[in-house]
């Protein structure tokens, strides 16, 4: 009896041998995601550009979304945009931000404000789930140099088929530059920090800050399979805005999620250092002066020479580089 066990189990091994070795085990497949900033380290109320690709089983996707959130030194965040990788997807989405619209206090459409007053935004959000979501509604918004002016945000649960309306004030500070602005509506499971990712594209509506001759945005990125792209400005309006800023980003294709991070640095600068060469020297007196009376929205306009910042050059801009000359820090 227990040399016919010891033969059963030898059997049983042998045979399962045998069919290990005609079993393929086929590779998980998984969405990956990278991000990367155009430099690592940035001036004053220059320019970032966030970029990355997208992949799922190491192929480019040929479609997704990207949630794409900044934090400055302070951790605070200044950033939250939904951009696509590759073509924006089309799809049925659980949660949708259905419209966004400028309004006055009490909800009436409006499309001009004027600096150093409250903007009114009114986003409308539906679940069209039949669970219950966790649903984090933001509008993040942009004056025409592409530098954030303000976000506000609220986390609320949203019931089956029911849908919530968020209208945040969000202040338009003296700095922020005049002409054609840009609001940004999106919905998020949580922040992209949090690992969360978008539940759907963002909605975007143009207004007016004060009155300008307008001018064109910084130029969208031609989107190509895969690859996602934002950028936006340092904005001067909180210190510090030197240090070190935390990117978080979180990608949704087909039903996978992926999420990374990198950080970038904005250097310590007197802002009248045009070149940062760390010398205030004839270069950046003839940086100012060469645009004197320019204003947000004009051709030659330059956020970067603003130093009061006011939307304006004017000459407060000039004595505060003149009255430095010479200075080596």
């Amino acid at each position: 009896m227990a040399k016919m066990k010891i033969s059963v189990y030898v059997f049983l091994i042998v045979i399962s041998m045998a069919l290990m070795t005609n079993v393929v085990f086929s590779p998980i497949q998984r969405l990956e995601i990278t991000v990367s900033t155009d430099k690592s380290a940035y001036g004053y109320r220059e320019a970032v550009t966030v970029y990355g690709n997208v992949t799922f089983d190491e192929q480019p996707v040929e479609n997704g979304l990207v949630g794409i959130q900044i934090q400055d030194p302070a951790n605070r965040t200044i950033v939250l945009r939904t951009v696509p990788a590759g073509e924006t997807p089309s799809a049925s989405w659980q949660v949708e931000v259905i419209s966004i619209i400028p309004c006055d206090g009490s909800g009436n459409p409006e499309s001009n404000f004027n600096r150093k007053t409250f903007a009114y935004f009114k986003a409308t959000v539906k679940n069209n789930d039949i669970n219950s979501r966790n649903a984090l509604v933001s509008i993040n918004i942009y004056d025409i140099d592409f530098t954030p002016i303000g976000i506000a945000w609220q986390q609320q649960v949203i019931p089956p088929n029911g849908q919530t309306t968020f209208m945040p004030a969000i202040y338009l500070d003296e700095w922020v530059s005049t002409g054609s602005a840009l609001a940004c509506a999106n919905v998020y499971t949580d922040w992209p920090k949090n690992n969360g990712y978008p539940y759907c594209p963002e909605k975007t509506v143009n207004f007016t800050i004060t009155t300008t001759t307008a001018a064109a945005y910084l130029n969208e990125p031609v989107q190509t399979d895969g690859y996602y792209e934002g950028t936006f400005r340092v904005p001067p309006k909180e210190a510090p805005y030197s240090g070190i800023y935390f990117v978080a980003v979180g990608a949704w294709s087909v039903g996978w999620k992926a999420f990374q991070n990198t950080t970038f640095t904005v250097e310590y600068q007197v802002p009248a250092d045009f070149d940062d060469n760390h010398e205030i020297e004839i270069y950046d007196v003839i940086k100012v002066t060469g645009i004197y009376g320019a204003k947000s929205g004009d051709p030659n306009w330059n956020p970067e020479i603003d130093l009061k910042p006011d939307g304006a050059i004017g000459i407060y801009d000039v004595v505060r580089v003149t009255g430095i000359y010479g200075t080596i820090y």
